[in-house]
């Protein structure tokens, strides 16, 4: 994995209202100490699905969010720990 440094600045401000959206649904969830799929995703913004997925291919591109494997279903955690209530946590 990627060492927090070696991830792309994003700024904040360059996001959308919903990339932001599920940017923050995504670091909600993922506060229990586990990626996050899309259809949490789905459930927590209460997006659409191709919505959902149209922001989160856009977020995962820029970096914002890795995609991963988690079991048998695409999951996907935060790309950077700036943004956090607690920066300093390395990524899991």
């Amino acid at each position: 994995m990627a060492r927090h440094s070696d991830r792309p600045f994003v700024d904040a401000q360059a996001l959308s209202d919903a990339d932001a959206y599920v940017y923050e649904a995504i670091a909600t969830v993922e506060y229990s100490g586990r990626p996050v799929t899309r259809a949490e995703v789905i459930a927590e913004t209460d997006l659409d699905d191709e919505t959902t997925s149209e922001i989160l291919d856009e977020l995962t591109e820029r970096g914002v969010l890795v995609r991963m494997q988690a079991g048998d279903r695409e999951a996907y955690e935060l790309g950077r720990r700036d943004w956090s209530a607690a920066p300093d946590t390395p990524s899991r």
